[in-house]
């Protein structure tokens, strides 16, 4: 089925306006560092995610596009710093030149040929003296992101998303759940990964019986609290529920920028390529587990609780989730594993058990409960709320958060031991 809200004039009528947002609440008295210009196409990117018109684009589709133009701008700063160029080769010029190309070939396919990051690329460029130094460096940073759009030349990005996809008929069955009605992204598993050998390597452990107690134990307790208008929810489950409800790509580099000041231009250029590699795989690797089990969704489980053979659970034909259900499989949560992901390589480049507070774009939709800023002990201590969140607004089993938190943890680390990127000179 169509991806309906992925048609191209949807997008471009409001894709082609940057977003100035207010990016993160200060966690130190501190002034930050002025972005480099790694940082400035880090928030380019997400502020072209923050100006789409809703819904916007999935943020596997996002994510993949980050990773690819972060890769592209790490090997240019490598190339553009190296003995033989030293001196003689802009390394701003470099980055802005493999940013812009990638970024403008992978979100081109959405919103058309005029992208808000040509703009970016004219003032990047603007403020670099022209010379020898500043051509060279483009010349360096369009021969990267050639190198990297040339890795995924054969990848159908529409057509992954739109992948056919019959649903099963037996109780536990993914069903496409209203009001969407249609199922995305069955194609996704099938693309390369970035830093895991492939989507199946960490491949998610069954999920449990529809008559065992730990599914039934499940369902009641999202069936209390993940219900729209849920009396059964506190105050600050509901600010949780929907603090976490804005993609995981765009938060998650938000909240990496708010940690990452004072590194250098390489430190930055490997940082970002790692976070998004890692969330990208998180995502691939979470939805080939989806397509693999095909386990239903909490909408339809609750609705049939009659037919999944378990006394313990009770039908409620009525019942709606707090938020709209996205178009695929329930176990594991991707949402869960990004943030896992995410957590896991901010831990390991910036240091483990950092403080900090993040401002979500999406808290207000919680009303009179909302939390528009929230502090953390540390990016795990983040994700693991973020993994919660997904029970709560109603759209993931428990069992579906904590063992897509872990999955995306695993991907992690074997993309911080394996990515080619950081390992080549």
């Amino acid at each position: 089925m169509k991806m309906r809200y992925l048609s191209q004039p949807a997008i471009a009528a409001g894709g082609a306006a940057l977003i100035c947002l207010a990016l993160l609440s200060p966690s130190l008295a501190t002034a930050a560092p002025s972005p480099d210009s790694i940082e400035r196409w880090n928030i380019a990117m997400t502020d072209f995610s923050a100006g789409l018109p809703p819904p916007g684009l999935p943020p596997f589709v996002e994510v993949r596009a980050y990773t690819m133009a972060h890769i592209a701008m790490l090997h240019a700063v490598k190339d553009a710093t190296r003995r033989d160029h030293a001196g003689t080769t802009n390394v701003d010029a470099a980055v802005a030149a493999a940013a812009h190309d990638v970024l403008n070939a992978t979100f081109g396919i959405f919103i058309g040929p005029n992208t808000p990051f040509d703009a970016v690329y004219t003032a990047e460029l603007a403020a670099i003296s022209a010379g020898a130094a500043k051509s060279n460096g483009i010349a360096i940073g369009k021969e990267e992101a050639a190198e990297v759009l040339a890795t995924r030349a054969g990848e159908d990005v529409i057509g992954a998303l739109n992948a056919p996809y019959t649903p099963g008929t037996k109780p536990g069955d993914y069903q496409p759940t209203p009001p969407t009605n249609f199922t995305a992204g069955a194609g996704w598993p099938a693309f390369k990964t970035f830093g895991v050998h492939d989507s199946s390597e960490f491949r998610a452990p069954p999920p449990y019986s529809l008559q065992s107690l730990a599914y039934a134990m499940d369902v009641n307790e999202i069936q209390a609290f993940g219900k729209a208008n849920s009396t059964t929810r506190s105050s600050d489950q509901t600010a949780i529920a929907f603090f976490w409800y804005e993609n995981s790509s765009y938060a998650w580099n938000r909240i990496a920028r708010k940690l990452s000041g004072g590194m250098s231009l390489l430190d930055h250029a490997r940082l970002y390529a790692t976070l998004n590699a890692a969330i990208s795989d998180a995502y691939a690797t979470s939805l080939e587990s989806k397509f693999h089990y095909n386990f239903w969704r909490p909408l339809t489980a609750i609705r049939a609780a009659d037919t999944d053979g378990n006394p313990l659970t009770a039908k409620d034909a009525t019942w709606e989730p707090a938020f709209v259900t996205p178009p695929v499989p329930d176990y594991p949560s991707a949402h869960a594993a990004a943030g896992g992901a995410a957590a896991t390589v901010i831990d390991a480049l910036l240091g483990a058990n950092r403080p900090f507070q993040h401002t979500s774009t999406s808290a207000m939709a919680a009303g009179p409960d909302a939390t528009p800023t929230r502090s953390y002990a540390s990016a795990l201590d983040a994700a693991r709320e973020n993994a919660y969140s997904r029970m709560l607004v109603g759209i993931h089993f428990r069992r579906a958060c904590e063992v897509g938190l872990k999955q995306g943890r695993d991907v992690a680390q074997a993309v911080l031991e394996r990515a080619p990127f950081l390992h080549e000179d």
